[in-house]
């Protein structure tokens, strides 16, 4: 289930992304922030109410909040970043820097969580690791800005993940995605207030706005959390390498932009490694 619930959530993450791209086309990073949480929230909240999930919230105790909203304020962060440099790029390259958070995910993880690799996971790491540095170097001058800003949000996801990790031990992963969501609604909602957002454009991307909302906080993320409670998080992590496959494919069709034969070579090598990892974890079972 683990590994369902991670390449599951690496699709919808390709959706996310795409569609984002072009709600950016009209909107600013910030008001699509600003429009898409507040409905994710309500879409998790009413989820929610069946399972009487709020009494759960609650009655977390403390060490459940602290890591909860840890996670929320860098998810914050890292969101922001994420979305402004999708709009600086194109989506599919902009995904392809952000499996960066890999390295960081995966060395939190054997740090701090003692988690290891067999010899055949290593080496399906490694084909990932190598996919992702051969997709890199198609990189042209003009996205240094954007690329800078996407690997920031790498890095500060994967700090992200890693605290997630923690907190799925102590909170369901749908009532930290909830959590998450609301959290970061306020945190949205004051940065508006703070630098101003503009709205103009809306009307010609709105069901886009309502496509993001549903593809993120409400699908994307709850899968992934599930994923992280399954699987150790350098499992998830590199499951979820296939991301940039995805985005390239729904980018072709969506955005009729189409990858460098670099970037293909490079997305093969990212499957392959995926698949070392999942086969070889099936026959330890």
């Amino acid at each position: 289930m683990g590994y369902f619930y991670a390449a599951l959530s690496a699709f919808m993450a390709g959706i996310l992304i795409v569609a984002s791209k072009w709600v950016m086309s009209e909107l600013s990073a910030l008001a699509m922030s600003v429009l898409v949480f507040p409905i994710g929230s309500i879409v998790l909240a009413v989820v929610s109410l069946p399972k009487q999930r709020y009494r759960r919230i609650l009655e977390l105790d403390r060490r459940a909040w602290g890591w909860s909203l840890a996670f929320s304020g860098l998810a914050f962060v890292a969101i922001w970043a994420h979305w402004e440099g999708i709009k600086l790029m194109d989506p599919t390259l902009a995904s392809f820097v952000n499996r960066s958070e890999t390295i960081v995910t995966i060395a939190l993880g054997m740090i701090f969580l003692g988690e290891r690799f067999s010899k055949k996971e290593g080496w399906g790491a490694t084909l990932v690791l190598i996919g992702i540095v051969v997709m890199k170097i198609t990189f042209r001058g003009e996205y240094s800005t954007g690329f800078c800003v996407v690997l920031l949000s790498a890095l500060l996801f994967g700090g992200a993940e890693f605290i997630a990790k923690i907190a799925v031990r102590y909170v369901d992963p749908l009532s930290l995605s909830l959590i998450r969501t609301v959290a970061n609604s306020v945190l949205f909602g004051v940065a508006a207030l703070l630098f101003g957002v503009s709205f103009a454009g809306l009307e010609k991307v709105w069901w886009g706005v309502l496509l993001v909302a549903i593809a993120g906080p409400v699908i994307t993320r709850p899968l992934y959390l599930y994923a992280l409670k399954y699987l150790a998080i350098s499992k998830v992590a590199l499951i979820n390498q296939s991301q940039p496959v995805f985005v390239a494919l729904l980018a072709l069709i969506a955005l009729q932009q189409m990858p460098a034969p670099r970037e293909i070579l490079g997305g093969l090598f990212v499957i392959g490694g995926c698949l070392v990892v999942i086969i070889h974890r099936r026959r330890q079972k």
